[in-house]
C-alpha cells in the first residue's frame, strides 16, 4: 500500500496550477456559456489523470522549502496561461479577420453578441469563429491540448522560470504565424473591397448624379457573402491545419 505523504496532495495540486490555467484561455473551454463548475470539473478530472503520467517529472520539485511552495504555483499557473495563450491567440486571430472581412464586406456596423462569449461582434464574425471553434472539438485538437500538457512538463521544469529564451522565441513564431493568417484569411475581400470601391470611386467621379453609395451598398455586401461561401471551407482547412501544426511544436518545444 501506497504510503500518504506530503507528495500525494502537492503532485496533483501544482499538475492542477499547470492545467487549470490552461483551460482557463483555451478556445470553447474557457466560453462564458460553459457553467464555471463544469469547467472546474474537467479541469480537475484531467490533472488527475494526467497525474501519474507526469509524477515523476513533477515529485523533485515538491521537495523544496515551503517558503517555495507559493512561487512554484504561481510559476506553474503562468506556464499554464502561457501554453493555453499560444493556441489561443490563433483563435484571436482568426477574430480579428473575420471582423475584417466583415466591415470590408459593408457588415461592420451590424453588431451582435459573440456566440462563444459576451463581447460585442457582427453576425458575419460569429459565422466565422463559431464552426472554427466547433472543428477544435470535433477534429479532438483539445485531446491534443491534453498531450501538449503531458509533454510540457519534459520541457518547461516546474519550479523553473518560463522566461527562457526558446520559449520566447516560441511565443514570436506563434504570434507571427497568426497575422500571417489573419492577412491570408482576409486577402480575398481585401482585394475585392478595394477594386468594388476604386470602381465606384471612378464612377462617382464621371457621373457625380448618381447616388454612388446607395447603387454601391448591395454590390459590396452581396459580393462579400458570395467570396465567403466560396472561401469558408478552404479558410477553415487552414486554420485548422495550422492549429494542429502549433499544438504539436508546442508540444515538442515546450
Amino acid at each position: 500500500m501506497t504510503a500518504f505523504t506530503h507528495e500525494t496532495l502537492l503532485v496533483p495540486l501544482l499538475v492542477f496550477c499547470r492545467v487549470g490555467a490552461c483551460f482557463m484561455v483555451l478556445p470553447g473551454i474557457s466560453s462564458d456559456r460553459i457553467p464555471i463548475q463544469l469547467r472546474l470539473f474537467a479541469a480537475i478530472a484531467v490533472a488527475l489523470a494526467l497525474t501519474p503520467l507526469v509524477y515523476d517529472d513533477v515529485r523533485p520539485a515538491t521537495g523544496e522549502a515551503p517558503s517555495n511552495l507559493l512561487a512554484m504555483i504561481v510559476i506553474e499557473t503562468l506556464t499554464g496561461i502561457l501554453l493555453g495563450f499560444l493556441v489561443r491567440i490563433l483563435f484571436l486571430a482568426l477574430e480579428f479577420a473575420a471582423t475584417t472581412m466583415a466591415n470590408l464586406a459593408g457588415f461592420g456596423s451590424v453588431f451582435s453578441h459573440a456566440v462563444d462569449n459576451n463581447d460585442p461582434s457582427s453576425p458575419f464574425a460569429s459565422l466565422v469563429t463559431t464552426p472554427a471553434v466547433v472543428l477544435f472539438f470535433i477534429t479532438d485538437q483539445h485531446v491534443n491540448v491534453i498531450r501538449m500538457l503531458q509533454r510540457s512538463y519534459m520541457t518547461l521544469k516546474v519550479g523553473l522560470a518560463i522566461a527562457a529564451p526558446p520559449n520566447l522565441q516560441m511565443i514570436v513564431s506563434t504570434c507571427d504565424s497568426a497575422f500571417r493568417l489573419t492577412l491570408q484569411l482576409s486577402a480575398a475581400l481585401l482585394v475585392y473591397s478595394l477594386t468594388v470601391n476604386l470602381a465606384f470611386g471612378f464612377l462617382n467621379k464621371m457621373v457625380p448624379q448618381i447616388p454612388i453609395y446607395f447603387v454601391s451598398a448591395p454590390f459590396v455586401v452581396l459580393g462579400g457573402l458570395f467570396l465567403l461561401l466560396q472561401i469558408d471551407k478552404t479558410m477553415l482547412e487552414i486554420f485548422s491545419s495550422l492549429v494542429t501544426q502549433a499544438i504539436q511544436n508546442i508540444g515538442q518545444n515546450g
